[in-house]
């Protein structure tokens, strides 16, 4: 009979709970534990008891109760007065205590970078004392590289020249060689004229005289 008592409260109560809250995030004050109870009111059982700065989200609100879902998935109603928007101090000062070692951490991977960015900055000193001085040796080089370059270009132009001339001679050359040929082949040519016109001369001197021999000898004979 009791149950059904308390039965019909909670439907009662559910009724009068109208206020719907939207979801949000509470903590159960950090001065106390409270009871989470199955409705909005002292005359339901207690489900579960929570622990001070226990986080809670929040499903709604009415009458001063609030219908809350702990981490684990339980549901269940507290009294509204008993939760917080904050973290419980002692929750807060682990947070900060977690937060503080890491920050520690990061200050001495910090200090630690400030002293190897310190030593690479001597490094880089040094490193840039030799390149001014290796620097200066190549502007020295460059210098002395421009004057030899002009010497250079100088004597190839100098080369240039007395290679177009060396073509012009061979070229040249090359053409008295072809009218030396054309008049050799011509004076041999002309030696061999020559020696015709004679042996046709002397031919023409000496046949005459076969002729008359020749005729002599016949009249002889008679």
């Amino acid at each position: 009979m009791r149950y059904k008592n308390g039965l019909i409260a909670g439907l009662i109560g559910l009724m009068m709970f109208s206020t719907a809250a939207t979801a949000a995030t509470r903590y159960v004050s950090d001065e106390l534990s409270i009871n989470m109870r199955r409705g909005p009111g002292t005359g339901y059982r207690i489900s579960e008891l929570l622990n001070a700065g226990e986080r809670l989200t929040t499903l709604s609100e009415a009458n001063g109760w609030t219908q809350v879902r702990t981490t684990d998935g339980s549901t269940g109603y507290v009294l509204t007065r008993f939760l917080s928007e904050q973290a419980a101090a002692r929750t807060r000062i682990a947070t900060m205590q977690e937060q503080t070692e890491q920050f520690k951490k990061e200050n001495e991977e910090l200090k630690q970078q400030i002293e190897e960015v310190r030593s690479g900055s001597e490094e880089l000193s040094e490193t840039k004392t030799s390149l001014q001085g290796e620097n200066e040796d190549l502007k020295a080089r460059l210098q002395q590289l421009r004057e030899t370059s002009a010497d250079a270009v100088r004597i190839s132009n100098e080369n240039e020249k007395f290679r177009e001339e060396l073509l012009s001679m061979r070229s040249e050359n090359e053409r008295l060689r072809h009218e030396n040929a054309a008049l050799q082949s011509r004076r041999d040519g002309m030696k061999i004229g020559a020696l015709i016109m004679i042996g046709g001369i002397i031919i023409g001197l000496v046949l005459p005289l076969f002729r008359r021999k020749r005729k002599g000898s016949s009249w002889d004979s008679l």
